[in-house]
């Protein structure tokens, strides 16, 4: 069993998430103050906006524009560009209006490629090292962001101002995770996105059909975000202070987020899927829009905690999300992450706009949703297998592999159930998995129920020591 992955390793993201809190928010809600801070509001709307144009661009022209997330130097120059944009606006109203928006789009723009060298390096990790570093990640993110809070305004400005920087210079190397969890590399020519090679069939300008982009998840992404965005602009019309409920704000702030590390550090299925779990924040937000339009003004010291806690829950889950399908489907990680955070930045964009635009109608905003989120239950995710969990090879993946390695899958599965101690029924559910079919195939031909397949599926990725879809499909590829 892989060793846990220590909170230093991945320290460097926390500064990302503190950047976005302290740049973005006022209070102790984590939210604007729109009595002192008003012009908070304009610089996050302008920030998001350019970071969702840019990620459009992405998908769009992905086959392109990959080569823009390819090289450390790219990352470190994108960090001092934000600290540069950040510094714009991140001392008050010393600034004039323009040159804040302006500081804004550069930043929301160049955040775009510490999100996508941070989400990489997250998918190539295992289900339990996901849940934990991203955990610890936003536990540190929020002890500074309180701490941030306390101090005058110039000290807090300068700590937002050097956080991107840290964040990009912190972003270790792959390898160096790598190394320290004893998994295996990939050879020297293969791609940290698992995309297609230079042969292969695909779009013009995309590296994938857009078909194949998770467009259902991204939706329900979208949705959710779009009520959470809504409700914050609605917590911080309430909440005139910035102040309200401090200590139990604090409080379960830090209880949410020893509730996920204990979760990723106690978590057995190495190799399971996370992505239902988002699931668990769709009934939380719901109650908590409830509350807000029922109870705002009269419990805003007990609403904004609670909003704040959900804002946790929502945050890690949705990067959990992004990681895990990067992790698990052939879809490249750069590419999962870039249409994840546009439907994310996207959707918050829309709610903190609707939501500001009718800030003295709460009843109908909550209506609306509540609707969307009943809708989201249903339509989020499609019927992924997460019995298998690993998104089988396509024909072009089986016939690219079979020509590196010089024979036949079923002649080289023969050798890996050989080597790796599989029985002839894990190799049978292999080679079905192997040839693109899905686990009700497997039950239907062997005859075996879906438990039973699960169980025969977790053992063969656990003698094979395989976490990520990128890890068996390197080993597929290797030459007996």
């Amino acid at each position: 069993m892989r060793a846990l992955l220590p909170a230093t390793q991945v320290f460097g993201f926390c500064f990302y998430w503190a950047w976005v809190y302290l740049s973005f928010n006022a209070s102790a809600s984590v939210n604007p103050v729109l009595s002192t801070h008003l012009n908070l509001v304009y610089v996050h709307l302008a920030s998001m906006i350019a970071g969702v144009a840019f990620y459009a661009v992405i998908i769009g022209f992905s086959r392109r524009l990959r080569v823009l997330f390819e090289r450390r130097v790219q990352l470190v120059a994108a960090g001092a560009l934000m600290a540069a944009g950040t510094a714009c606006y991140a001392f008050g109203d010393r600034a004039p209006l323009p040159l804040m928006l302006v500081g804004a789009v550069v930043s929301g723009v160049a955040s775009v490629w510490l999100v996508i060298f941070w989400g990489r390096l997250f998918s190539t990790l295992s289900a339990r090292n996901i849940v934990f570093a991203t955990a610890v990640s936003f536990g540190f993110a929020h002890a500074i962001y309180y701490a941030a809070l306390l101090m005058p305004e110039v000290a807090t400005g300068a700590i937002t101002t050097v956080l991107p920087v840290l964040a990009a210079a912190l972003c270790p190397e792959p390898e160096k995770i790598h190394r320290y969890l004893g998994g295996s590399q990939s050879d020297e020519g293969d791609s940290p996105d698992g995309a297609p090679s230079e042969g292969a069939e695909g779009p013009r300008f995309s590296l994938v059909p857009f078909s194949r982009l998770p467009w259902r998840v991204a939706l329900g992404l979208a949705a959710v975000m779009f009520v959470y965005g809504g409700a914050r602009v609605y917590v911080a019309s309430f909440d005139q202070s910035g102040f309200f409920g401090f200590e139990r704000t604090a409080g379960l702030t830090i209880a949410v987020v020893a509730a996920f590390v204990v979760w990723g550090a106690l978590f057995q299925g190495e190799n399971a899927s996370l992505g239902a779990a988002y699931k668990m924040t769709l009934p939380l937000l719901g109650s908590a829009l409830l509350m807000v339009a029922i109870f705002g003004y009269e419990y805003v010291a007990l609403i904004a905690p609670l909003m704040t806690g959900i804002q946790v829950v929502i945050e890690i889950l949705s990067w959990v999300l992004l990681a895990d399908i990067a992790r698990t489907t052939r879809t490249p990680a750069f590419l999962v992450f870039a249409i994840g955070r546009l439907a994310v930045q996207g959707g918050m964009f829309a709610g903190q706009l609707s939501a500001w635009l009718l800030v003295d109608m709460v009843a109908p905003f909550a209506v609306a949703g509540i609707f969307a989120l009943m809708l989201v239950t249903g339509f989020m995710f499609d019927s992924q297998d997460t019995l298998l969990v690993f998104e089988a090879p396509s024909k072009v993946e089986r016939e690219q592999a079979e020509r590196r390695m010089g024979r036949s899958m079923g002649d080289h599965l023969e050798d890996m159930a050989e080597t790796y101690g599989l029985t002839q029924r894990e190799k049978e559910i292999f080679l079905l998995w192997v040839t693109g079919h899905g686990s009700k195939y497997i039950q239907e031909s062997l005859v075996i129920s879906p438990s039973t397949v699960k169980t025969h599926v977790r053992h063969i990725y656990e003698k094979c020591g395989v976490h990520s879809r990128a890890e068996i499909m390197r080993l597929l590829e290797i030459r007996s």
